[in-house]
């Protein structure tokens, strides 16, 4: 049975489970130590992703308990299996699940759960993208509608459990930002109007859903919106007073050493947040600088056909003719660096999910549920304001970006299931902003101002490096790092203080793109000295991505084998 979908992690759990973390590990199942190793570790990587489905109250601390009992058990029986006599495919599938085992275990030391809601990734957001998503088409099935009434009722449940363990935190010191609960309150007064404009009721805006409308009308009306009018109410009254000021995540107990673990996992590298932040301090300065090089101005250009001139204008009848183009031409312009063509195609939606703020948002295929890749096209906020079709936005969100590296890793039917529907936040995210780079190559980026453009994004993710580790590692208050970004970027103050508190929610989240596109140009530099003649950029592309996402070491360490291996 589907349940609600979320982002929630081995790695988020009560503090009161942290002593279990010194337990010794449970002996690995007596039945799989009887299989060959290969088939062993088949065994132990599906029950591993069967498991990952997302339960009705992700926040309990019955299913914090059970989840971290699973993580350890599935970790002793995969170090059980003797690696070395494992064939390299099979090694490869060992590293990849230890690692992600080892860091959901080590995860359970931080209570995450006791600071449910944020404005940028929380439980009611999610359910509002669902509640958007089912309003389009094609027409969701009858079990659809069945799963979004237990949806409905597992959120109750989930608000409940969110106020208590908010009330928690308040006990033991931890609490989330003043800033993040004020954005918060509007966003749930919106959520928990009883309106017709109201998102949740979009999946009843159809005659052919007519049916279902009696029970999904009474569900919203009756449990779900007065489940977010709880939450905000709480929010209001109780614990926003008892908020704390500092943004950082180090001023949390155990920040520290919490924040450390987030830059871990979201980075897959070693690094430190100091040398992150150097990292993104350098690369800072070397982005201005090549835009500084660029002349003052420029006339709009592109690819042909794609332009200031020809592109789509916000709130046009036809807002997605640009990127039809781009797509085209893209496609047209991939064999220049790649061999494989995408093994499968995405769509455009001509609106973005619900809370979402750039203008292109990715979505991967979800075979399971028969939902094809989307690409979410929005005008931006200001539906008079012409916009110039984003070639290096499209780059990376779609080919060759974020969806040709999905679609080549779900069609990678040979692999386990965490390989090829998981995901990796720096080889994903880094593999995009790679792929957003690689505009002048495939011939799409041939103007100064297209190449504003793509330095300006580049410049975005690089100064997120630098505010990320100040705010948590730096001792940098909100208002420095809003003023950080206004010098740098010239933001404007309101999209400076947006930016700032996404880091301040999602501490470490915006590390993983830029570390990830490093590495990828290093892996690429790399081998073009060691190969020298005998290097092919679409060889060089095709080991990146035929394995599908992994930690950015554990790549670094399979692209040096193959450098030292290429005749």
């Amino acid at each position: 049975m589907t349940r609600i979908s979320h982002a929630f992690s081995l790695g988020l759990v009560f503090l009161s489970l942290a002593a279990c973390g010194a337990a010794p590990a449970p002996p690995p199942s007596p039945a799989v130590n009887t299989m060959a190793p290969r088939e062993r570790l088949s065994r132990i990587a599906e029950r591993y992703w069967d498991e990952q489905a997302s339960p009705a109250n992700p926040l309990s601390p019955q299913y914090l308990a059970d989840a971290l009992a699973a993580g350890r058990r599935h970790l002793a029986d995969l170090l059980a299996i003797p690696r070395a006599g494992l064939d390299p495919d099979s090694r490869l599938t060992y590293d990849i699940l230890k690692r992600r085992l080892e860091l959901d275990i080590e995860g359970f030391t931080y209570p995450a759960e006791l600071l449910p809601v944020n404005p940028f990734d929380a439980m009611p957001l999610r359910l509002a993208r669902i509640a958007a998503d089912m309003a389009q088409p094609p027409l969701p099935a009858a079990k659809d509608y069945e799963n979004w009434l237990l949806q409905i009722d597992d959120y109750a449940g989930w608000t409940e459990q969110a106020i208590a363990n908010m009330r928690e935190g308040m006990r033991r010191g931890y609490t989330s930002p003043r800033p993040l609960m004020a954005r918060m309150l509007p966003l749930l007064q919106i959520l928990g109007e009883d309106a017709a404009a109201n998102v949740f009721y979009l999946p009843l805006q159809d005659g052919a859903r007519a049916r279902f409308a009696p029970r999904l009308n009474s569900a919203v009306k009756d449990k779900l919106l007065p489940a977010i009018r709880k939450l905000h109410d709480f929010i209001q009254s109780e614990y926003l007073p008892r908020t704390r000021l500092s943004v950082a995540l180090t001023s949390l107990p155990l920040g520290p050493s919490w924040y450390a673990y987030q830059v871990k996992r979201a980075t897959g590298t070693q690094l430190s947040p100091n040398e992150i932040h150097a990292i993104g301090l350098s690369e800072v300065e070397r982005i201005r600088a090549r835009l500084a090089a660029l002349p003052a101005t420029t006339a709009g250009g592109g690819p042909p056909g794609v332009s200031a001139a020809t592109a789509p204008r916000a709130g046009s009848a036809e807002p997605l003719n640009g990127y039809l183009l781009l797509k085209d031409q893209t496609l047209a312009a991939l064999p220049t660096l790649f061999s494989a063509v995408p093994p499968a195609d995405f769509e455009f939606r001509e609106s973005a999910p619900f809370g979402a703020a750039a203008a292109l948002v990715y979505q991967p295929a979800m075979p399971d549920r028969g939902k094809p890749a989307l690409l979410y096209v929005s005008a931006g906020p200001d539906g008079a304001r012409p916009r110039v079709v984003d070639i290096a936005g499209f780059l990376e969100a779609a080919l060759p970006g974020r969806h040709y590296q999905s679609a080549l890793q779900q069609g990678r039917s040979d692999v386990p299931k965490f390989r090829r529907f998981g995901t990796e936040p720096a080889f994903v995210d880094g593999w995009g902003l790679y792929a957003a780079t690689l505009g002048e190559e495939l011939g799409l980026v041939r103007d100064d101002e297209s190449r504003r453009d793509a330095l300006s994004g580049e410049l975005n993710c690089a100064a997120a490096l630098v505010v990320d580790t100040g705010l948590h590692a730096k001792g940098w208050t909100r208002e420095h790092a809003v003023d950080y970004l206004r010098a740098q970027l010239g933001a404007n103050a309101a999209d400076a203080a947006l930016m700032v508190d996404r880091s301040a929610a999602l501490p470490g989240n915006a590390l993983a793109g830029k570390v990830g596109e490093l590495k990828i140009r290093a892996l690429r530099a790399r081998a073009q000295t060691v190969l020298g003649t005998r290097f092919d950029i679409h060889e060089f592309h095709s080991q990146i991505l035929k394995e599908g996402a992994m930690p950015l070491d554990i790549l670094e360490a399979r692209m040096k084998v193959w450098m030292e291996a290429r005749p």
